[in-house]
């Protein structure tokens, strides 16, 4: 039974911070001291969580869990974006705890499930639950594309982190098949993620804008969404709609590759900002868009995760 620990969640972008407090282990945790920190103006992880460690006024909690975007056992791993090694031990004996547990985000993310309420969510489909103690997935769009897979058991969650953003990109219409023929030109493998991530938006805007009239203009993930969002540029609308097409489409994979009757999740820092551009009868259309399989998918309800707690509550709740 833990009283106080350090917790993170950290991505391809940005490193989040905090101090959870409980009364019994099982107990959804208090989280406090927020800290956000920007990767990039780091050398490791471990000047990171040095920088956190130090804005704590009270007394510093000897155990820390912490999620992290890349492979990670409970004992080592490697943020890949920066190819930082991570070391639970070296991190003991740097910061003089009694123990540290590393995990996937996205494991952190999927155990936060039956901790978050309606008002943490955006419904797309129509279908509030889906099947009782059935397996359910998050994954997540942003710097990448990360997932995982959740099956309630008497035990708890039986967890398995995956790489869906590795997975093969499959083209669903005619404008999808030029794309891919299009991103082929610069891309070895195009994967799921090679069109499901900031990056992902990017090279989605580079083929609309080559087969239109702004050939060569580039532009952000922020800026796009910006400016889908204020629709004040056509080509950032047309790249916004061909992403939430692919989006639907690959959630319904996910949705019969991995059995996912409980639900699927979409988190990440990308989705939730489009949620008010989601078409969601072309949305469903899409996701269920699989054959014979489409009442399968059918009832398995699709929400957008709008909060920004849910990996450190995971975190926090993953107790090892």
């Amino acid at each position: 039974m833990y009283k106080k620990m350090i917790i993170a969640d950290v991505g391809g972008t940005n490193g989040r911070f905090a101090i959870a407090k409980f009364k019994n282990a099982s107990d959804t945790p208090n989280i406090s001291d927020i800290r956000v920190f920007t990767c990039a103006d780091y050398a490791s992880f471990d000047e990171m969580m040095k920088a956190y460690i130090d804005t704590l006024s009270e007394e510093i909690p000897d155990i820390a869990q912490l999620a992290i975007a890349g492979e990670m056992t409970p004992r080592h791993g490697n943020l890949w974006h920066f190819n930082w090694n991570i070391s639970a031990s070296e991190l003991e004996e740097k910061f003089n705890l009694k123990h540290v547990t590393l995990m996937n985000d996205y494991e952190a993310m999927v155990r936060s499930i039956p901790h978050l309420s309606s008002k943490d969510y955006f419904n797309i489909t129509d279908f509030d639950k889906g099947l009782i103690d059935g397996p359910y997935t998050v994954f997540g769009v942003g710097s990448g594309l990360g997932g995982s897979i959740a099956k309630p058991s008497r035990n708890g969650l039986e967890v398995v982190s995956t790489e869906i953003g590795h997975v093969s990109f499959a083209p669903k219409t005619d404008l999808e098949i030029e794309l891919l023929n299009f991103t082929k030109k610069s891309v070895k493998n195009v994967s799921n993620e090679s069109y499901l991530s900031g990056p992902g938006l990017k090279r989605i805007h580079h083929f609309v804008t080559a087969i239109g009239t702004n050939s060569g203009r580039s532009l952000t993930a922020s800026e796009i969404t910006f400016s889908a969002l204020n629709r004040t540029d056509n080509d950032c609308i047309k790249t916004v709609e061909i992403f939430l097409d692919i989006l639907a489409s690959v959630a319904g994979d996910i949705a019969l590759s991995q059995g996912a009757r409980g639900g699927i999740y979409i988190s990440g820092g990308i989705v939730p900002r489009l949620v008010s551009l989601i078409d969601r009868d072309r949305f469903i259309k899409r996701f269920n868009n699989k054959g014979p399989m489409k009442d399968y998918v059918r009832k398995i309800p699709v929400k957008v995760i709008m909060s920004d707690m849910p990996a450190l509550y995971g975190a926090a709740c993953e107790i090892g």
